[in-house]
């Protein structure tokens, strides 16, 4: 039980420092590897760089570059300024606005980058428009979930490869759409019940009569990248449904071997050929390498739990739990890790202890999925947290400081409706 306590301090405190310096947590994780697989392991280092998880690298890099030139080329801000602008005349609905286009920059490969691009823009016109404060939060948060976890997103691409990875006796692609299906429900929900709350369809008094400025066209640069994206995703997606109302060799070969990595490198290689980006100036400013180095760094580290014995003690002691607490307490554990980080740092640990955790539950592994992916995400509307944080981007300084104390509330209270839906089984639906 000693290495479990250190592996679980070491994990912790990598975060803490990460944190606290303002540097990368997953190399100060990588760090702390490389010292208990020499101390504690007894192998040398050639055996810890060995742990790197080069295809999780891969399959959630890649994706990210490719999206990263939609947004190095201004494509996903000016659709989104598009789509808020035809609902400038019903200010009333511009929460709504807000909640549809998050989701659709989201699904077009922005994933939760997109509420770094709309935040701002959110905030400016529907301020302007007089909706509830709390509300604009909500919104990009909400569109977020929507649309950020589709199989062809960096979010999607970051569960599905640590799913591969972790939990090898599932279907990859299958639990990948029950995970977007269940952000989908979660976050439609939860948006309903604070539109009624605060009665959005109400303008307040801060509304304005300034003019909302009218976007520019979509340029032939912009709408070249969206058609690159959207057959990207028809090469991902079409073989999915043909092999399934018409099973054959053809459509089993594409389903097989068009992965998101596939359509990602061919998307990249077009985006390039036709000069809709320097991959150079992609590289260096718009793709984010912090969050790609944070979660392989904490999924290196964390594949040191085997050689440490971190499964076999753990597994021991959850099977002295009553097998109904385990899924519940899997959501509170991601719910209080990501209160104050990002998802990205807590996924790696929890996925690698799906085994353990489904055997003390008596269940299969796949059950175990769900309430890791909900548990992180329920609190990421926490202010502390990224997806809180880039929610209020953009907001009113007299105006954000206001917005601390509702927003953990609210982060609070959807972690514990998480626990309640996970002790109720719900989560284990379409397993």
């Amino acid at each position: 039980m000693t290495n479990v306590i250190i592996f679980f301090l070491g994990f912790v405190i990598a975060i803490l420092i990460g944190q606290f310096f303002k540097v990368n947590a997953g190399f100060v994780a990588i760090i702390f590897g490389f010292i208990l697989n020499w101390v504690i392991v007894g192998d040398n280092a050639a055996g810890f760089i060995r742990l790197f998880p080069v295809t999780l690298f891969w399959n959630y890099g890649i994706p990210i570059i490719f999206y990263a030139f939609a947004s190095a080329n201004g494509t996903l801000q000016a659709l989104g300024k598009k789509i808020i602008w035809k609902f400038r005349t019903q200010k009333w609905a511009m929460s709504l606005a807000v909640l549809f286009s998050a989701a659709v920059v989201a699904a077009c490969g922005a994933g939760t980058n997109n509420t770094l691009i709309l935040a701002p823009l959110a905030w400016a016109l529907c301020v302007t428009a007089g909706v509830p404060y709390l509300l604009i939060p909500f919104a990009l948060w909400c569109g977020s979930f929507i649309g950020s976890f589709l199989p062809w997103t960096s979010n999607g691409a970051l569960h599905a490869a640590l799913i591969g990875q972790n939990v090898p006796d599932v279907v990859v692609s299958t639990q990948s759409w029950r995970i977007f299906i269940f952000y989908m429900v979660f976050a439609v929900i939860v948006f309903v019940i604070a539109f009624i709350a605060l009665k959005g369809w109400k303008t307040r008094s801060h509304a304005s009569d300034a003019d909302i400025t009218e976007p520019e066209p979509l340029t032939k640069e912009h709408k070249q990248t969206l058609t690159i994206i959207v057959i990207m995703i028809a090469f991902l997606l079409i073989p999915l449904i043909l092999k399934t109302i018409a099973p054959g060799p053809v459509w089993n070969w594409m389903s097989s071997n068009l992965s998101i990595t596939v359509t990602s490198v061919l998307g990249i290689t077009v985006l390039s050929i036709m000069k809709l980006g320097d991959i150079r100036e992609v590289f260096s400013k718009h793709v984010n390498w912090n969050i790609i180095f944070t979660i392989t760094g904490m999924g290196m580290y964390c594949a040191l739990s085997r050689g440490l014995g971190v499964d076999t003690a753990l597994g021991e002691w959850l099977q002295t739990l009553s097998p109904a607490l385990i899924a519940p307490a899997v959501v509170l554990v991601g719910a209080a890790l990501s209160f104050v980080v990002s998802a990205t740092a807590v996924l790696p640990m929890l996925y690698s202890l799906t085994p353990v955790l489904a055997l003390a539950a008596g269940t299969s592994t796949a059950a175990m999925i769900i309430p890791i992916a909900i548990g992180v995400g329920v609190t990421s509307f926490s202010p502390f947290s990224v997806g809180g944080a880039t929610a209020l981007i953009g907001a009113p300084t007299e105006v954000s400081g206001k917005m601390i104390t509702p927003m953990i509330a609210s982060a609070i209270g959807m972690a514990i409706f998480g626990v309640i839906l996970a002790f109720l089984g719900l989560f284990t639906v379409g397993v």
